[in-house]
């Protein structure tokens, strides 16, 4: 729709976008591995809504990432369940040093 030619997959950016959390985490004195977990999790929900691109979003707003997240993970054991929310909750809060190192590395990523 945006002209990219072989656009990445979800699972593309969300590989690179961990690498590169993991990296401004250590640089910025967070937790490496916790900024990478955030960040292969941040668009799982995609699974479920697809990519709205930025222009899409003007005419059809996207779903709640932690309204999708509860649908998704319903039916999972309750301590996956609870993990996996917790991992949508924290990132989508942007207050943790980590969330914060993972929505750079998000944002970072599509720009490269």
């Amino acid at each position: 729709m945006a002209g990219v030619r072989d656009p990445e997959s979800v699972a593309e950016h969300s590989w690179r976008t961990a690498l590169l959390a993991s990296i401004i985490a250590k640089l910025e004195g967070a937790d490496p591995a916790r900024a990478a977990f955030l960040a292969v999790w941040h668009d799982s929900q995609e699974t479920r809504t697809g990519d709205v691109n930025h222009l899409g979003k003007k005419y059809a707003p996207s779903a709640e990432p932690r309204d999708v997240t509860a649908d998704r993970v319903e039916g999972m054991p309750g301590d996956l369940a609870a993990m996996v929310r917790g991992l949508v909750g924290e990132y989508e809060a942007k207050e943790s040093p980590e969330a914060i190192c993972a929505r750079d590395a998000d944002k970072l990523e599509c720009m490269l």
